[in-house]
This record gives structure tokens, sequence and C-alpha cells, in this order.
């Protein structure tokens, strides 16, 4: 794990019309984890960068590559094929974010518990089912509130679970087809993103939720394009 020290900033000052300075102390005394930093991950890492957040952690083994360019907010033609998460700490830096953020590696059973530790809430923008249990399990222990977060092709969904039974309730063997956070359109992985990032942001202002059995669906090709209903 690898920390950046924190520098000060003046990006959220915005946000004071919205939700007043008590919020924002709010947001400036938070954490949030963030597992998986592509189209989803990606643009929820800088929405709550410049909503003031004071502390992230962030996972992602991965790599940045052009052909994932369509969705992903953090990649530029300079850190094509750079780690993702070395470019989202030069990301933070370039834009003068104040946020202490942690570097983790892949988040496994034996690590999610560190990385759930303090945390508001934690965004899970993975795509396997083995990495949703590992961010999930360290979420479990500490109490804090997982936000399932996925996009794939022209859908997107989202769900928090707070005090549920993730595997058992979401029937994750079932709900594959849910899971990658790849392949999708840009619109829709960032929509999902920007919507993951506010439920974090309302976890820390103590707002209300999209908890599980609601479900946050998106469907670009739909009349309807975003719709809460029951999973």
């Amino acid at each position: 794990m690898q920390k950046t020290p924190a520098c000060k900033s003046r990006l959220a000052s915005a946000n004071l019309s919205s939700i007043g300075p008590g919020g924002q102390r709010s947001l400036s005394r938070a954490c949030v984890g963030i597992a998986g930093l592509g189209g989803v991950g990606g643009i929820a890492f800088e929405l709550l960068l410049r909503a003031g957040i004071d502390r992230l952690k962030i996972s992602d083994s991965g790599f940045f590559e052009e052909s994932n360019a369509n969705r992903q907010s953090l990649w530029s033609r300079e850190n094509d094929g750079q780690k993702k998460t070395a470019a989202a700490l030069a990301f933070a830096s370039s834009i003068g974010s104040r946020c202490s953020i942690s570097e983790f590696a892949e988040i496994t059973r034996s690590n999610s518990s560190q990385f759930a530790r303090g945390c508001a809430a934690v965004i899970d923008a993975t795509d396997t089912p083995s990495s949703r249990m590992a961010v999930f399990s360290g979420c479990k222990k500490y109490g804090v509130p997982y936000i399932f977060a996925s996009a794939r092709g022209h859908c997107g969904m989202l769900s928090v679970f707070s005090g549920r039974d993730f595997p058992r309730e979401f029937s994750i063997s079932k709900a594959k087809k849910c899971l990658p956070c790849d392949h999708a359109l840009g619109p829709v992985a960032n929509a999902i993103g920007c919507i993951a990032a506010q439920q974090a942001m309302n976890a820390a202002l103590k707002k209300p939720l999209v908890l599980f059995p609601n479900v946050l669906s998106i469907d670009a090709f739909s009349g309807k394009i975003a719709i809460v209903h029951e999973f």
C-alpha cells in the first residue's frame, strides 16, 4: 500500500449551495473505497475527488489501454499502458485535489478488511465473482455499505447492500451477466459510476440510499433509460 500526501484545494466550494457547510465538513472527514478504476470506478474516483472527500482507498491491478478509451475517463494518450492506480494518483495531483489516497493491490479476502475499515462506503466496480466476494467480505466485517456498480454493453446496474447478505440475496452465481464492468457504452458505464459516487456521498452525508432489494437499472436503448425496481 502506498499513500500520497494531502494537498489543499477549493475544488468542492460549489457544493455548499447544495449541502451547506455542515455537509461539506462531513465529506471532508469521510473515507470512501473504490475497487476498480475502469469506466465505472474511474469516473466515480474523479467525482469524489472533486466533491472534497478527505480520503480515498483505490484498487485496480490493470493497465490503461486505448481500446477502452470510450468509457474510461482517466485514460489519456500520455498514460496509455500505465497502471490505473498510478494514473489515478497523477490525475489527483493534476487537479490539485486535497484528498489523501491510499493505493491497494488487487482486493482479496486477506486485505479486504483493511480496505473497508474506516470507510463510509465502498464502491465495487470489479468484474469477477471472486473479486466481488472479496470486496464484500471486508464491508461485511466492518458494517460498511457495499455499493454494487456494474455496466455491460448498453445496460448498467447499481444497488447498495447494508446489513444484507449479498451473495445469497443477490444470487451472484445466477447474475453473472450483471457482473462485468467491461465492453460497455461510455455513457452507460459513466452514468453508473456517477450514481455510485453520489451513493457514496449520500452514505457520508447520512442521506437515503438505493438499498437492496431495490436496484437501479439503466438501459440506454429503452424508452425508460433509468428505473428503480425490486430485484
